[in-house]
């Protein structure tokens, strides 16, 4: 960290003591163990509930006094780089929630792994997963953060894998194969931003050739690749679905509702690398400096259409993100699966919020705005729909929405927060999720307005990423409204009735969790004002990019008005009548006749998997391709080694040996062939034992680049 950042920061503890405390959990919870289970919850639910309040007081201080660091002095190397905690209002922002819902969790998991396995290692790693995550948001350096960010997903992998049943070993290696893919893309691209940025800080040196030279967009895809596999973006959403439903419901909240926000994190600052530039902000002033001032305008404006271009291919990533997300939920059977697929359907909105922050530029601070809200927002009702479905998991035994019904009656308290969270999402008035797509849509129209303005080429387009917006709206309440209406609602049917009769209301340390979050949801969503004043709009203050009155419209946009109600009309119509048009036969008890839109199974080829295992084939079969025509100069090749080695041979054995031995040659041949016989008995089984391991080589890999990159920076 530079002296001259230092000096304009001011020091505190509270960003260490917030990364210590579940690490002191974590070794009370291996002091408790097995033998004493109360101990070992109570030290998961202290620590994460203190962490909490540690995180509530930086945020304040961050918020009232600017940035905080702490120096982690034992992780200085050299001169030019140390890995010391930094923490700003947008960080600190993440944090929160991700200490909201990590206490949450906790409260929830002190009950429910009653029924589980090997307890005392998922709240081990649970709360070490938890300091890892906190570090990726209180770092201001790429390099920093993608430590973090690769213990978390490597602590991680524990959750995943919990059960340790055949589907959960599935889910975790494939979680495990895009961890190590999307660590060597983020390497990669620290790399590459270290090389033309001159820093791995989130702020560019002023005269460097990231801001105005050609070679950042292999950089900027390799980052935003590396940070996209956590964040649930398609295409490389694959381990999400399978992940989600092995994991316990404590570590799918944690997962839907905070990991992937750590991906959007990290997408997020490498765009705010961009808004952040010195050459766009001193333009004007250099522009009556005579060539030099106009090299500076067309250099700043330059920098404004890749930062458009690049916002404008973020909007689309997250509008093909939130609509596959949207389609692939309408069809699943499974809760937590389909909850999984409503994950990546909702990282798409918030992907879609920071397309429009660089779409719009400097003038982007509602899509800043959208994109924050929307991710505390999902960090509410998603862990609070995983909690209830870990309720209805631990009550009736069962996820498969078609097999359960009428809960409402057995779990009133559950169904009510459940309910909550589906206003919530669904964005109806009064729910948290209404505030959010608000903001969101505004954002959209804004673009639309300065492509118009502005005649560029884009504008259509992002008219239609708009009515993609109003349609996968639209879905999302359409598979909220499946889920819940076969879950809690309908009559059960005669063969699955007889197992819900025992089922009565979660335990009370379950409620108080999934209740925490529900009041997260409904305060969210009552209170807008006070969020965009004192939290979302102080966060998006501190973006040097955007103009100081764009940020004083957010803060103060008005949330509940005509205007902005009525826009829910067409979204609510398409939703319900999706779900009308699926679940019209149990809602009239008639015979269903034609195909059944909520069971419908998708070709293999519409799903990525299908794409990336024919990738890999293809691959193989690349190695080969051409064998008919390389195949005779093999072979000629091997002829003449053939007569070399026995040329070679035969002026050993009948000049050479002779000349230094009376051995005959026939017993060379035999210790020749023996020696040979035990190298091959030796060798060979170890040789396969290892010869698969491909991950492990790619994790070599990965460490061997981040060495490299620490010898660059010392």
């Amino acid at each position: 960290m530079h002296e001259e950042t230092l000096a304009v920061l001011s020091f505190s503890f509270l960003p260490a003591l917030a990364l210590l405390l579940p690490l002191v959990g974590a070794a009370g919870a291996a002091v408790g163990g097995e033998r004493r289970p109360r101990l070992r919850n109570w030290s998961a639910v202290l620590s994460t509930g203190f962490t909490l309040v540690v995180v509530a007081s930086l945020l304040a201080r961050v918020t009232g006094k600017g940035p905080v660091y702490f120096e982690l002095g034992f992780l200085r190397l050299g001169e030019r780089f140390s890995c010391g905690l930094e923490v700003d209002a947008v960080g600190a922002f993440f944090a929160l929630f991700a200490s909201i819902l990590w206490f949450a969790a906790s409260l929830h998991a002190f009950r429910y792994m009653d029924h589980e396995h090997k307890r005392t290692r998922f709240f081990i790693f649970m709360l070490l997963t938890e300091s890892a995550t906190l570090g990726v948001f209180m770092v201001q350096d790429f390099f920093s953060l993608y430590l973090f960010f690769e213990a978390m997903g490597f602590l991680a992998y524990l959750l995943v894998i919990h059960s340790e049943t055949p589907r959960a070993r599935a889910a975790a290696a494939k979680y495990m194969g895009m961890t190590v893919i999307g660590g060597l893309s983020l390497i990669g691209g620290v790399f590459l931003y270290l090389g033309y940025a001159g820093t791995t800080s989130f702020r560019p040196l002023m005269e460097s050739a990231w801001l105005t030279g050609p070679f950042k967009v292999a950089a900027v895809v390799m980052l935003v690749a590396g940070f996209g596999v956590k964040a649930g973006m398609v295409p490389l959403h694959v381990w999400l679905p399978d992940a989600h439903p092995a994991a316990p419901s404590p570590a799918s909240a944690l997962l839907s509702g905070v990991m992937i926000k750590a991906g959007a994190y990290g997408i997020l600052r490498t765009l705010l690398s961009f808004l952040q530039s010195p050459v766009a902000h001193g333009a004007e002033g250099q522009a009556a400096a005579g060539h030099g001032g106009e090299a500076a305008v067309h250099a700043a404006g330059g920098l404004a259409a890749d930062v458009r271009m690049l916002g404008f291919a973020v909007i689309w990533i997250g509008v093909t993100t939130m609509f596959l997300g949207m389609l692939l939920a309408l069809v699943q059977r499974d809760i937590k699966r389909t909850l999984a697929y409503s994950s990546v359907s909702q990282m798409g909105y918030i992907l879609f919020g920071v397309g429009c922050l660089g779409y719009l530029g400097a003038e982007g601070a509602m899509g800043m705005g959208g994109s924050l809200y929307h991710i505390i927002n999902h960090a509410f009702f998603k862990g609070c729909f995983f909690l209830a479905a870990g309720s209805v998991l631990f009550c009736a035994h069962e996820l498969d929405m078609f097999k359960l019904g009428g809960l409402w009656r057995r779990m009133p308290l559950t169904t009510l927060f459940w309910c909550i969270a589906a206003l919530g999402i669904m964005g109806i008035p009064l729910g948290n999720g209404f505030v959010s797509k608000t903001l969101l849509h505004h954002a959209i129209l804004e673009s639309h307005h300065l492509a118009e303005g502005a005649r560029l080429a884009t504008a259509g387009w992002v008219k239609a990423a708009e009515t993609m917006f109003i349609i996968t709206s639209g879905g999302t309440i359409g598979y909220i409204t499946k889920m819940t209406y076969y879950t809690f609602f309908r009559r059960p049917d005669p063969e699955h009735a007889s197992h819900l009769e025992h089922v009565r209301e979660a335990p009370a340390w379950m409620l108080a969790g999934t209740g925490l979050l529900a009041a997260g949801v409904l305060f969210n969503g009552l209170f807008p004002g006070l969020l965009l004043r004192r939290l979302v709009g102080p966060a998006a203050g501190t973006v040097p990019g955007l103009e100081a009155l764009y940020v004083e419209h957010l803060a103060h946009t008005t949330i509940f008005l005509w205007s902005n109600i009525k826009e829910i009309f067409v979204p609510l119509a398409i939703g319900l009548s999706v779900f009308v048009l699926g679940a019209w036969p149990d809602l009239f008890r008639v015979r269903r006749r034609g195909p059944d839109l909520f069971q419908l199974r998708l070709p293999r080829w519409l799903g990525v998997d299908f794409w990336y295992l024919a990738a890999a084939r293809g691959s193989l079969r690349l190695l080969f391709w051409g064998k008919r025509n390389y195949a005779p100069v093999k072979e000629n090749v091997v002829a003449l080694c053939r007569r070399g080695a026995a040329a070679a041979v035969h002026a050993v054995r009948e000049v050479v040996y002779p000349s230094l031995t009376t051995r005959p040659a026939s017993w060379v041949s035999r210790q020749a062939l023996l020696l040979y016989g035990n190298a091959r008995r030796e060798l060979l089984p170890r040789i396969r034992e290892y010869q698969g391991d491909i991950a492990v080589g790619a994790l070599v890999i990965a460490v061997s680049l981040t060495l490299f990159l620490i010898m660059r920076l010392m």
